[in-house]
């Protein structure tokens, strides 16, 4: 904590001044607790740090916007949280607009093939989903076979939602790829 001989006003009034010791003092006295408030939002290590850092070097350098009267620690807390939400926001959009591609080329697929053309390009799909690295084979199956939340299958595998969307997002990615061409090559073959 800050040492008593420093209350917040002046330790907001020092760092709007620019004194680099009095910001070194602040990230000494709270950069642990906020770690940790940061770590129990994510459940990541590497993305608590990452927002951490990125919450004290605001601080810093949007110091002259610190209000006064600010609480730091207050200050702090909030901004971790915000920008915890703006990660989840960004990151789920990503995710879902991978899946709705993937969800889309798969309904195409299905409206404008006979039967035996989609017998083949359904086992050409399978195959690429079976050669998908093995964590993201496990969690694309969770999800898209078994029906699973991100959260029952972070809770399943005893891993972060965030380590769930990253290996969604990579299955997703390498599906799109390699489906891309090889339902193409299959196009070319049969005159689609």
């Amino acid at each position: 904590m800050v040492s008593n001989n420093w209350d917040d006003k002046e330790m907001v009034n020092a760092i709007q001044n620019g004194d680099r010791k009095a910001f070194d003092r602040v990230i000494e006295s709270y950069y642990n607790e906020v770690y940790w408030y940061a770590k129990s939002l994510s459940r990541d290590e590497a993305l608590a740090k990452d927002m951490v850092q990125e919450v004290f070097l605001k601080l810093w350098k949007n110091r002259k916007k610190v209000k006064d009267g600010t609480i730091i620690k207050g200050w702090l807390y909030r901004s971790v949280k915000n920008n915890f939400l703006d990660y989840i926001k960004k990151y789920k959009r990503e995710t879902r607009l991978l899946e709705i591609t993937y969800l889309e080329t798969l309904d195409f697929i299905v409206s404008t093939e006979n039967e035996a053309d989609l017998k083949r390009k359904a086992e050409i799909i399978e195959k690429e989903i079976e050669q998908l690295p093995n964590k993201c084979h496990k969690v694309f199956n969770l999800s898209k076979k078994e029906g699973l939340t991100n959260t029952e299958i972070a809770d399943y595998l005893g891993v972060s939602i965030k380590t769930v969307e990253g290996h969604l997002t990579k299955a997703l990615k390498i599906l799109r790829e390699k489906l891309k061409e090889k339902i193409q090559i299959l196009f070319l073959i049969f005159g689609r």
